[in-house]
């Protein structure tokens, strides 16, 4: 039985096309990938640390694709969250705490041990559009995907049965994401993004 467990809202910006071909094991639309993933813990824990109302960013850049190695990772974590809940999520984001999610994943692919830090976050909904705020390190904004012809509002999802991140996501636009933290300094726009409800270890 793993260590942790939670029901979250998940955001996901990347610079690739729409749906992103990483989601069916592709090469990426350019090649490289960077993105910001975040997670707002609904309910959750770690051990006996409950995690509830938190929420945990991630922000990673590869040069090549995900499976090729060479990734570069920040952990952004709540600073709402006591020291307990600190060392938790940062065990969790980074990989260490087992299998759920992409972390473990994600962290057997980087170039050196992901760094963490801590900070205000800001997140925010309605509807197809959604707004994530790292302190003033990271930010990314998402909106509907607008038809070319007539202007409509695209109402698509990608359906994982199998997937380790999500298995229903909404597929909208990303208007804008930046970060700049570290040797991480990236940015995107009009690309693919995600919304979606996600449940680890359940």
């Amino acid at each position: 039985m793993a260590d942790w467990w939670w029901k979250a809202d998940y955001f996901e910006t990347c610079n690739c096309a729409y749906g992103c071909p990483c989601n069916l094991t592709m090469i990426p639309t350019d090649g490289t990938c960077q993105a910001i993933d975040a997670w707002n813990i609904k309910e959750g824990a770690y051990k006996d640390v409950r995690l509830d109302g938190l929420t945990i960013g991630l922000f990673v850049r590869w040069p090549n694709p995900i499976h090729k190695g060479n990734g570069k990772a920040v952990v952004y974590i709540d600073d709402r969250a006591n020291e307990m809940q600190r060392d938790a999520l940062a065990k969790i984001g980074t990989g260490q705490a087992g299998l759920g999610g992409p972390f473990e994943i994600f962290a057997s692919t980087y170039s050196e041990p992901a760094k963490v830090v801590y900070g205000p976050i800001h997140v925010e909904r309605k509807g197809k559009e959604a707004t994530l705020r790292f302190g003033d390190i990271a930010r990314a904004d998402f909106e509907p995907i607008r038809s070319d012809m007539d202007n409509t509002i695209a109402d698509a999802h990608m359906i994982l049965p199998n997937g380790f991140i999500f298995k229903d996501g909404e597929i909208v636009n990303t208007k804008v994401c930046e970060v700049k933290v570290g040797s991480l300094n990236f940015k995107h726009e009009n690309s693919s993004a995600f919304l979606s409800k996600v449940e680890y270890n359940i």
